[in-house]
């Protein structure tokens, strides 16, 4: 099985960096039939990389205004029906079966957070990504 895992967001905007440091983190350990991506956002364009993978892993910061440092497994619903240069996992999914007839497996590991300038807590922070990296590694 060929997997792919993709980090993104923005690591200049604080907490926002999660995905994209988990995969850095990544990168330091030999990961059988995994490519890692980092991205800062996704876009229509990464649906042509990601076709030929069985397995998709998404990492990302979610927004909470509650549950900060939560891990979870967030799936935006949208209701966006056009397509922008910054969409949702479910539409690059859609993209995926309705263009390619392609239909990964996927799975989306997030932290939430609502604090976009700055790591709030650095402790907290690192501790989840080096959770995040030993989950996804073993699996």
């Amino acid at each position: 099985m060929r997997r792919v895992i993709v980090g993104f967001g923005n690591d200049l905007r604080g907490e926002d960096g999660f995905g994209i440091e988990v995969v850095k983190q990544l990168q330091k350990y030999p990961l059988k039939n995994t490519k890692l991506i980092r991205t800062f956002q996704l876009t229509p364009e990464l649906a042509l990389e990601l076709q030929e993978f069985d397995e998709i892993i998404f990492v990302d910061a979610a927004h909470s205004d509650t549950n900060h440092y939560a891990l979870a497994c967030n799936l935006e619903k949208t209701n966006q029906n056009t397509i922008s240069h910054h969409i949702s996992i479910e539409m690059i999914l859609s993209i995926l079966n309705s263009l390619y007839d392609s239909f990964p497996t996927f799975q989306v590991y997030s932290m939430l957070t609502n604090s976009y300038d700055i790591v709030k807590n650095q402790e907290k922070y690192n501790e989840n990504i080096i959770k995040t990296v030993k989950y996804i590694k073993n699996l």
